[in-house]
């Protein structure tokens, strides 16, 4: 069978669905018993996650979109020809693949079946090497999604550092948040939408920090003028050219922040995968944290679970699961109680 091991965060060929691991103590709260920590599938580089009834839809980093059964089973590669097709999300029984240079939309059929594929929305904004799209569907039903800066620290064009939305035709393109270096994660709270941003490399291990961000409509985030309250390497004369609305919450520099979730099952607190610094001089991030709100606001992060690869996103269970993806070990994890 396969065994996971924390220490070293791999695992050997094997039986390749629902291994049951001591992976982790989870801290789901004082008056709970710790989850236990299941390997549910493997995926080749698996990212963001969609679920879609009973069924699983998982985007990766290569050209297919993959679906299983979210209560363990059988994975099947349910599309495929995309460049990075990193964004899924479902709505009205279809489902939306977000990737570098395209938003396309399929019908759902039983068992996870795709159908009927079209391409609502081309040509989306060079992103260089921040293009991996994030989708998700909005109270209002349009679709969002985002569009990273081309660079470490450089003056965006066009759309480049936003997020958009649409309607789910593809139609109706709008701006509703610029200012953002990359932004791959996003959810929404009581109505509000909040979404992460990647600070920038290359100004030193504890600047500048990542980010959690609340949407006011239209608003600016402060990229290439800030990153969180400091100034950026380049832009620190420079004026910006609208008011910074600055983060609701900095998370600790270079951890990477990109999926995040509000869960019923933790009472409206969210998770948040920390996919973890790759140049820092003492490795940080690689793991999931609790952040906690109080009045709408977020007060705390806290850790939730280690030892899971590189967290990439993370999503609730019918029954209150929690979901996680880990790009580098190609998997997806459940944490039950």
């Amino acid at each position: 069978m396969d065994v996971f091991s924390p220490r070293t965060g791999l695992l050997s060929a094997g039986i390749r669905f629902l291994v049951f691991a001591s992976v982790a103590t989870v801290a789901f709260g004082l008056d709970r018993d710790p989850a236990q920590a299941a390997l549910l599938a493997r995926i080749p580089a698996a990212r963001e996650m969609a679920v879609c009834g009973d069924m699983l839809f998982v985007g990766t980093k290569g050209s297919s979109v993959y679906a299983l059964p979210v209560s363990g089973g059988r994975v099947r590669r349910v599309a495929s020809g995309f460049s990075a097709a990193n964004g899924v999300a479902c709505s009205g029984g279809r489902l939306f693949v977000a990737s570098r240079n395209s938003v396309t939309a399929f019908d759902i059929g039983p068992g996870g079946a795709l159908s009927g594929r079209r391409d609502i929305r081309r040509g989306l904004a060079n992103s260089g090497v921040h293009s991996f799209r994030y989708i998700g569907v909005g109270p209002d039903s349009r679709l969002y999604v985002s569009l990273g800066s081309p660079c470490n620290i450089c003056l965006p064009h066009g759309l480049q550092g936003t997020i958009v939305s649409m309607k789910q035709d593809g139609s109706d393109l709008r701006r509703v948040a610029w200012g953002m270096r990359n932004s791959v994660g996003f959810d929404w709270h009581g109505g509000t939408l909040f979404f992460t941003d990647n600070g920038a490399d290359r100004m030193g291990d504890n600047v500048p920090p990542d980010e959690l961000n609340k949407l006011l409509p239209g608003g600016f985030y402060g990229f290439p003028y800030f990153g969180g309250q400091s100034r950026l390497k380049g832009f620190q004369d420079a004026r910006p050219p609208a008011q910074q609305i600055p983060p609701v919450f900095d998370f600790q520099a270079h951890v990477a922040t990109l999926g995040i979730h509000f869960f019923r099952s933790l009472g409206g607190d969210a998770l948040v995968a920390e996919h973890g610094s790759w140049n820092r001089s003492v490795p940080v991030g690689r793991q999931v944290v609790r952040v906690r709100f109080q009045g709408g606001r977020p007060v705390s992060a806290t850790t939730f679970v280690r030892g899971v690869g590189r967290p990439v996103d993370v999503k609730e269970a019918p029954d209150g699961s929690v979901l996680v993806s880990d790009d580098s070990g190609g998997a997806i994890y459940v944490f039950k109680q």
